[in-house]
């Protein structure tokens, strides 16, 4: 075994694709597949099986790709040790996060900041950290109701507003709404809503608010949206006036080791001061509400 056999085995569990694999560390699918399978028939144990979701880690496999994870990062770490000799900001930040949240980011002037600090690579990343892979490479993410793992710290950013918006051309008196099937436990717009219509129909859930943004405009239904994307489109319009109808907080979560690197403090030393014009609601509107945390 070498080195270059762990990071075939770790993105081959971070795809689960042979095909993506290969993608990302630039080889031919046949050479991944040869070997990993040669890397299997070293180990004696079968570390991948397939799936409707592709190839997922088996029982060896997990704790394999476990290990060769935490080897990865320290492998990072040395390196960024050795780096900071040079304190510029360069490198890869990885940022995870809901896909609206990202976009959010990317219209409030992610461009600039990225014209500020040539020498860094911004890798996004849409996901949740349910493993310890999200900490492949040095970086943040950014999350409402979850919790850290593998060490990691979350440390509030401040609160988005929402409200329910309806298109403006026209009121279907039904509903669209947040949901999650793989992590029900999570918050779920579907309570706030049937709260706020005790008859509610839901006719469309979505896990992201970019996808209920879009369903709300096309007529589908009313939606609970972030107030900073609902205010935005001249196509939607409030349901009701006045304050927010919810407020969420937004945390950034980073393992500790990623904290002291050059190129992450400059990152988060530029949401910070952004985000209430990227997130919060805009001038004029109350700032009070329901509040979820």
């Amino acid at each position: 075994m070498n080195w270059d056999d762990f990071k075939l085995a770790l993105a081959v569990a971070r795809t689960g694709s042979l095909n993506q694999a290969a993608l990302l560390l630039d080889l031919n699918q046949s050479t991944v597949s040869r070997r990993l399978t040669a890397l299997e028939a070293d180990l004696g144990a079968t570390l991948f099986r397939r799936s409707h979701l592709g190839l997922v880690p088996t029982e060896a496999g997990s704790v394999f790709v476990a290990r060769a994870a935490e080897i990865e990062a320290r492998t990072e770490a040395l390196v960024e040790t050795i780096r900071q000799t040079d304190t510029r900001p360069a490198g890869v930040i990885r940022l995870l996060g809901s896909p609206w949240v990202v976009q959010q980011l990317i219209r409030s002037g992610l461009p600039a900041f990225l014209s500020d600090h040539p020498d860094i690579e911004l890798r996004t990343v849409a996901g949740r950290p349910d493993s310890s892979l999200w900490r492949s490479e040095p970086g943040i993410g950014l999350w409402f109701e979850t919790s850290p793992v593998d060490g990691a710290v979350a440390i509030p950013l401040g609160e988005v507003p929402y409200a329910f918006f309806r298109a403006a051309d026209c009121d279907p008196g039904e509903w669209v709404a947040f949901y999650d099937e793989n992590h029900p436990q999570r918050f779920a717009g579907l309570p706030v809503v049937l709260q706020a219509d005790q008859t509610a129909r839901i006719r469309l859930t979505a896990v992201d608010a970019a996808m209920l943004h879009e369903a709300v405009a096309a007529g589908i239904g009313r939606g609970l949206l972030p107030i900073c994307l609902g205010e935005a489109d001249p196509r939607l319009v409030r349901v009701m006036p006045g304050p927010p109808d919810l407020k969420r907080t937004l945390h950034f979560h980073a393992h500790p080791d990623s904290l002291g690197s050059p190129r992450v403090e400059a990152l988060l030393a530029w949401i910070r001061p952004l985000f209430a014009g990227a997130f919060g609601a805009p001038k004029g509107t109350a700032e009070h509400g329901m509040r979820v945390k």
